[in-house]
This record gives structure tokens, C-alpha cells and sequence, in this order.
């Protein structure tokens, strides 16, 4: 086969008969423009049997075909396009193939317009090896087809029982691959748009931008990329998000000016393909040689191959090293075996990373409820030193009675009616004293069903409960209830402990900078149709940032000795977790403002 370059793009069979063709391809790869090449091929003895001269090259753009004997144009086609299948020279199994029914010597010329670098591979074959051929690849393409459909819909299962973001993007590369090579086998135009060949070179660009946005994010997600290799993932972001989709635009616009300049456009857009692939495997080696264990290095090291692999078909693309039907059958060799390998070992991991989530869920339940026992037993230290505040006063008044019962019986006179009176009066401070201890713990008795309560029953209750603390520090407080019928459904004993909890909060607040006018404002209102109970000191504010920081276990605004900052954090659980209402905090004129609502 020999070869010649048209550098005119001009020249007509008439002028290339008599031009000088050589054995040696001249491919100037700094060209960036539509190449037009001419072909030679001579064709000995041909004994006019069915033979079929196959092209089947994706980088066409145009073809015409040319038969010579004796110097003379003995048939032709004019094939154009390479989309225009109603062609004669066309037959229905392939983009180009033409009939060898001539007898004898003669040549063969082909006029062949391309925007790569690569010119196609050309075979004559017998009309019977040709049909083995294509029932062979029609065969290969259902089963590839068919399989990435099943793999397709594996993952959309996955991702709708999941929700996981990054089998979403996985979603768009598997569409995105399948309209692609949809496109590259020519399967777009000879099953659905015949008619309307430009809409499937549309289609390709909206492919082409599918899959380097998706394979991008999944890619960036899967292996960490803005964490590991930050300035590659800026790039790659940008090359893929950005320069990618305006190369399509730019495509699609033209296709509705010139349609030669479609290809052009196909062009540059491989060669951001190969941009992307190269940072895409240097991100992905980078996560492989950081990672010890083993699933990520597999899973890693499939990516890496599979990109290889890709990149070698995109430069075979734009060169033409190697038959492209052969990269082709590589390329979806692999992208098979990709996906079903990547799809496992995502799902494995996915399966593994939810283990070790519940795993993590469970060892912070557990320290959960190990702080929530732990504050409860200091609630249980408040609540003991109310019970003997008291308890001392009807302790005194019955060690008095049964003083005064001594007395009275030494001097001779105690008589029925008056030990009755002592004894019912005795019996008084006891029934006073068990109403008080009932009282107390009941606040620790478990609750199970959600009540409707009053908010201001909640409120007495916590002062009450911590009476001690506000008259032995000199704290007074104050009630301000704007309606004592507003009212919340929840847990009303957790409630109070909530309140206890700012309650002892805002009193260490107090003492820790040391205020003269140490006081603890309550306001009861509504917000919106919510109720909303606010608790206002005025001991300088909180100085952690950001102030929603201060719910987080382990912080507190206090010393280390005086408070270990989990009251906030179990308070929040507490009302936003079990009773689905609302905890906030913010700075308030001179002191700090709690509020629940809900």
C-alpha cells in the first residue's frame, strides 16, 4: 500500500494518477488541522469471486473510493460522510466496505479525510470470512453491551438501597461508556437516527462530558484526591469540569456551522482525554503506594490498569500504533473486567466501612451512656444534698417532740390526748419527710411514653431540686412566663434534667468569674407556634469558636478541675436526639442565652 498527502486538499483522482505515492506513511504530527490522504492499492489477478475491502475505522471523517484499470476510472464512490450510510459502497455491516468485483489487474485509490493523525488499517477479505467476521463482533458487542447494562443495573441498586454518593458518579461513567461506544460502533446511527446523523454526533460530545465529569468525581472521591495530591485535584477539576464541557460546546455549536469542523473539535476533546487520564493515574499510584491494607491497594492497582489501558487506546486514537479494532476489543475487555472488579470491591467496602461504622456507633453509644450515668450520679449528688436541706428542719422538730414527750412523761403529765397530738405531729414530719424523698427520686425513675407537660412546672421543679446551690452561692433567679400554659410533648423527667444541666452550667459559669450581681433569668415564651424555654446569665459569655463548639463532648469554657464539659453535649443528645427539639446557645449582653425549643 503506498501513500500520498495532499497538502492541497484540492487535488482530484485525475490530478493524484499522475502524482508520485510512497511506501512510507508521512504523518506530520505537529499538523493540527483535517489531514487528506491518498491511498494505493494494487490488486493482482483478482478473479472477480465476492471479496469485500474492509475500512473500519472510527477517524474517518470522509472517504471516496476509486477503482483504476488502464489508467482509466473503471467505478467509484463517492461515499462523503461518514455518517451518510445510504451510500451504494456501503454495506449494512460496517462503516466502509466496498464490493472488489473487478477481474484482473487494477488499483485501487482512496481519498480519505481525517482530523487524527492515524490513518486506518485496510483488509480485503473473502465474502466469507468478512460475514464470520461481523456475526463474530456482533456477537462480542452483545455480550458487552449486554453485561454493562446487568452492571449498570447492579450499581443503581446499590446506590438506591445506599443513597452513597460516589456510586452516583459510578452510575454516570457506566451511561456515559456505553453511549460512547454506542456512538464508536456505529450503532447510534444505523439503529436510531439514520434520518438524522448529526444528532448522534451531538450525542457523542454529551457522552464524551458524562464520563470525564463522572470518572473525575468518582475518581476524586474513591482515592482522596483533594486530601493526598490537593494541587493535582485542582487540576484535575478544572480540566474536566471546565475545559472539557466548553471543548463539547464549542463542538456542538460548530456542528450547526460547519460540519468538517466537528471533527476538529472530537480531536482536541482526546486530547484533554489524555490530559485527564495521565493526572487521573498519577492521583490513583499516589493513593496506591499511601495505602497498607490490602482492599485499597487492589481496588487502586484495577483503577491504574484500567486507566493504562485507556490511555494507550486514546494515543492509538490520535496515532494509529495499532489496529483500532483491536484496542477496541482490549479497551472493552477491560472495561468489563473493570467494572465488575471495581463494583465488588466497592460493594466490600462499602459493606466493611458500615461494620466499622456501627462498630463506632456502638462504642459511642456506649460512652455516651456512660457520661449520661455519669451525670445523672452528680444530678444524684444534688439531689442527696437537697434531701438533707430538707430533712433537717422536721429531724429537729421530731427530735423536739420526742424531747417534749420525755419531759412531759418525767413530770407526770403526759396524758392520752396530748401524746396522741405529739404522735400525729410526729407522723406529720415523717409523711412530710417520705413526700419529700418520693418527690426527689422520682426525677430518676425511667420514662418510656412521651407526655404533654407545662413548662413552667418543668422550671419550679429544677429550682427546687437546686435550691441549695442558688441560696448557699447568693444566685437569685428569676421566672418570667409569658403564658403558664405553654406546654411541649416529650420526656418531662430527661427535660428537667436538661435544665438542671444549663442550670449548673450557668452557676459555674458565675462562680468561675466571679460576678458581684450573680443572677439566672428564666423567660417562658413562644417562638413561632414552639414553645421555647430561655436560660440567660450574666457571667461574660462564651469564649469558644465557633460558640456551637461548647455542645461537643470534652469542651468547656471552665477549668479542667472544674467541669469535664460533657453536660452540654448530654443535654443536646438529649433534647435534639430523644425528643427531636431544639438546643441552641449564643452570646447574650453580658452572659450567655440557652434556649430549647420545640
Amino acid at each position: 500500500m503506498n501513500y500520498y498527502k495532499d497538502t492541497t486538499k484540492l487535488n482530484t483522482i485525475d490530478d493524484v494518477l499522475n502524482k508520485k505515492f510512497s511506501t512510507t506513511k508521512n504523518i506530520d504530527i505537529s499538523n493540527f488541522s483535517k489531514n487528506v490522504y491518498w491511498l494505493k492499492i494494487d490488486i493482482k489477478n483478482c478473479d472477480g469471486k465476492k471479496y469485500i475491502l474492509n475500512i473500519d475505522n472510527f477517524l474517518i471523517d470522509e472517504i471516496d473510493l476509486f477503482f483504476i484499470k488502464n489508467s482509466k476510472v473503471v467505478k467509484s464512490y463517492k461515499t462523503g460522510v461518514k455518517y451518510k450510510n445510504s451510500t451504494k459502497g456501503l454495506t449494512k455491516y460496517s462503516k466502509f466496505a466496498f464490493p472488489l468485483d473487478i477481474k484482473g489487474n487494477f488499483s485501487i485509490y482512496l481519498r480519505i479525510e481525517s482530523s487524527f493523525l492515524s490513518l486506518p488499517f485496510i483488509k480485503i477479505l473473502s465474502n466469507e470470512v468478512f460475514l464470520k467476521k461481523q456475526n463474530y463482533n456482533n456477537m462480542f458487542n452483545t455480550a458487552f453491551y449486554f453485561s454493562l447494562t446487568l452492571m449498570f443495573f447492579y450499581n443503581l441498586c446499590i446506590f438506591i438501597v445506599s443513597k452513597i454518593r460516589i456510586y452516583k458518579f459510578y452510575l454516570g461513567y457506566i451511561f456515559g461508556i456505553f453511549g460512547f461506544l454506542f456512538f464508536y460502533d456505529g450503532y447510534l446511527n444505523t439503529l436510531f437516527f439514520t434520518e438524522y446523523p448529526m444528532v448522534s454526533e451531538l450525542l457523542f460530545f454529551i457522552f464524551y462530558v458524562i464520563i470525564f465529569i463522572s470518572v473525575t468525581k468518582f475518581s476524586t472521591l474513591l482515592f482522596q484526591s483533594k486530601r493526598n495530591t490537593f494541587l493535582l485535584h485542582k487540576i484535575l477539576i478544572k480540566t474536566s469540569l471546565v475545559i472539557v464541557p466548553i471543548f463539547a460546546s464549542i463542538g456542538i455549536i460548530l456542528s450547526f456551522v460547519n460540519k468538517d469542523l466537528i471533527f476538529l473539535a472530537q480531536k482536541y476533546l482526546l486530547l484533554c482525554a489524555i490530559f485527564v487520564i495521565l493526572l487521573i493515574i498519577t492521583i490513583t499510584v499516589k493513593y496506591y503506594r499511601s495505602k497498607e491494607e490490602i482492599i485499597s491497594k487492589i481496588y487502586s492497582f484495577i483503577w491504574i490498569i484500567f486507566m493504562i489501558v485507556s490511555l494507550l487506546f486514546a494515543i492509538n486514537m490520535m496515532f494509529g500504533f495499532v489496529d483500532t479494532n483491536i484496542m477496541t476489543k482490549i479497551l472493552k475487555f477491560n472495561i468489563l473486567l473493570e467494572i465488575i472488579a471495581m463494583s465488588l470491591f466497592i460493594a466490600y467496602r462499602l459493606k466493611d466501612s458500615k461494620e466499622k461504622n456501627l462498630r463506632l456507633k456502638i462504642k459511642n453509644k456506649e460512652q455516651e451512656l456512660f457520661i449520661l450515668r455519669q451525670t445523672r450520679l452528680a444530678s444524684f449528688g444534688e439531689v442527696i444534698n437537697s434531701i438533707a436541706h430538707e430533712w433537717k428542719q422536721p429531724l429537729h422538730r421530731i427530735n423536739m417532740l420526742s424531747l417534749d414527750l420525755e419531759t412531759t412523761y418525767d413530770k407526770k403529765g403526759l396524758t392520752k390526748e396530748y401524746l396522741y397530738n405529739q404522735l400525729n405531729e410526729i407522723e406529720l414530719q415523717t409523711k412530710y419527710m417520705n413526700d419529700t424523698v418520693n418527690q426527689f427520686m422520682d426525677y430518676f425513675s425511667p420514662q418510656k411514653t412521651k407526655e404533654e407537660f407545662y413548662l413552667i412546672d418543668c422550671v419550679n421543679e429544677a429550682v427546687n431540686l437546686l435550691s441549695i446551690k442558688f441560696s448557699k452561692n447568693l444566685i437569685n433567679y428569676k421566672i418570667d412566663c409569658i403564658d403558664e400554659n405553654i406546654k411541649t410533648i416529650g420526656y418531662k423527667k430527661e427535660y428537667i434534667q436538661c435544665i438542671i444541666i444549663l442550670i449548673n452550667n450557668a452557676i459555674d459559669a458565675i462562680l468561675n468569674q466571679k460576678v458581684s450581681d450573680k443572677y439566672i433569668y428564666f423567660k417562658i415564651d413562644k417562638f413561632g407556634n414552639r414553645a421555647r424555654l430561655s436560660i440567660i446569665d450574666n457571667a461574660g459569655g462564651i469564649k469558644v469558636e465557633p460558640i456551637d463548639k461548647i455542645f461537643e463532648p470534652n469542651v468547656s469554657t471552665k477549668a479542667s478541675n472544674t467541669n469535664s464539659g460533657v453536660g452540654l453535649f448530654i443535654a443536646k443528645k438529649i433534647i435534639e436526639d430523644n425528643m427531636n427539639k431544639k438546643l441552641t446557645c449564643e452570646n447574650y449582653n453580658d452572659g450567655a442565652k440557652f434556649c430549647i425549643i420545640g
